[in-house]
């Protein structure tokens, strides 16, 4: 037998033992997806998420056929409703909404909120699903609402969005120069924080500006997560979080979950993908105004000029990589961002296509061990080491 074939053969013989284990490793795993916007699109679409469909990226068939065990359903008010719905009025809806869901499908899905509730629903065959609050503008400077939003299930908070509550600074703030408020945390901030510590709500650090953060990480006496950011060296984009603050994060016992936006994965798209959005609107604004009869696929469009760049399971996983390599594989996992992206990473277009990871990090050799961490035994352990 030639040399090359000798060599060759058992190299084989492990990358085929490799990807024929990724199905089981997969699905045997607890996975854990920690932001989901789904409830946003489904309000204001009226999208059905009951049962599998072709539009959107998440509902409860397809979160089973990606084998994903436990998904974080977000409540998103958005500040440009607010003088027409109040923020936290619109974070109540959204709550009434996953309710409803949930009463409709109580053999698909259960509300959890606790470690134990994770492990009982999933061991019975159904999708475990929590709640996190995406704004910490929906409190509306009330501790008291925070109490509302924990006995309703909240058990993660996002301090901001891209607006900034009155206690606490958004990285879009932080790093706007024209913008004069205050940074970081106030004193209220820092009375939320503590509610938070309290109760058993994660502190959630995502699009938090960097004085927030360390703030954050100052006052809170638990671990803190980042539920869908992802690595500043790989792509800086002020909503990823740079090498210091990953080590900060992982030196308080805390999580970043990877985001699956291409904007936060590669380096310069974003510039690139918001021009070519801009040049899609001016042409078909030009069209319409000279009342032509030609057609424009917009989408193909401003694929055409990002394809490039344009991201896959591979560059998700380098974030991943990355952030093992910088502080080890117990403090990164998955934060999808499915239903609050436009658009996906190819071969991440959907829920149903989270095996690709497992795959992807078969493939660079990670052990069993570490992917379980990654999928869900990371969360596992910073929601036990918070919950009260």
């Amino acid at each position: 037998m030639p040399k090359i074939i000798r060599i060759l053969i058992p190299v084989f013989f492990v990358f085929s033992i490799s990807f024929a284990q990724m199905p089981r490793l997969h699905f045997s795993s607890l996975v854990v997806d920690m932001h989901s916007d789904v409830l946003d699109s489904h309000l204001e679409t009226g999208r059905n998420i009951d049962h599998f469909s072709r539009r959107g990226q998440v509902d409860l068939d397809r979160l089973k056929m990606g084998g994903v065990d436990a998904q974080f359903f977000v409540l998103w008010p958005d500040p440009d409703l607010k003088n027409k719905q109040g923020m936290y009025d619109q974070a109540v809806r959204a709550l009434d909404t996953l309710d409803a869901v949930l009463r409709r499908n109580p053999q698909k899905a259960a509300l959890c909120v606790s470690p134990a509730d994770i492990e009982k629903t999933v061991a019975g065959g159904k999708i475990a699903a929590l709640i996190g609050l995406e704004g910490g503008s929906a409190i509306e400077d009330d501790l008291a609402k925070i109490d509302y939003f924990y006995k309703r299930g909240m058990r993660y908070l996002g301090l901001t969005w891209n607006d900034s509550p009155s206690w606490a600074s958004s990285a879009l703030d932080e790093t706007t120069p024209a913008r004069k408020g205050h940074k970081g945390l106030n004193d209220f901030g820092r009375r939320v924080i503590h509610r938070l510590n309290r109760l058993g709500v994660l502190v959630d650090v995502s699009h938090s500006g960097e004085q927030t953060f360390y703030d954050v990480l100052k006052a809170s006496a638990k671990p803190v997560i980042a539920s869908h950011s992802s690595v500043y060296a790989i792509c800086p984009h002020y909503r990823n979080l740079k090498d210091d603050q990953i080590r900060a994060l992982a030196k308080k016992g805390g999580v970043m979950f990877i985001n699956f936006y291409p904007s936060y994965l590669v380096k310069g798209f974003d510039r690139i993908y918001q021009h070519a959005r801009k040049r899609a609107t001016a042409i078909q604004d030009s069209l319409k105004k000279a009342h032509s009869s030609e057609k424009f696929n917009r989408s193909a469009f401003i694929m055409s000029k990002i394809k490039d760049i344009y991201p896959d399971v591979k560059t998700v996983v380098d974030h991943i990589d990355y952030v093992v390599k910088l502080v080890g594989d117990d403090y990164v996992g998955l934060g999808s961002d499915f239903d609050g992206i436009p658009i996906t990473p190819h071969g991440l277009e959907d829920v149903s296509k989270m095996p690709a990871i497992t795959k992807e990090l078969l493939r660079r050799g990670y052990s069993e061990k570490s992917i379980k961490k990654i999928l869900g035994g990371n969360f596992m352990r910073v929601f036990r080491a918070v919950s009260p």
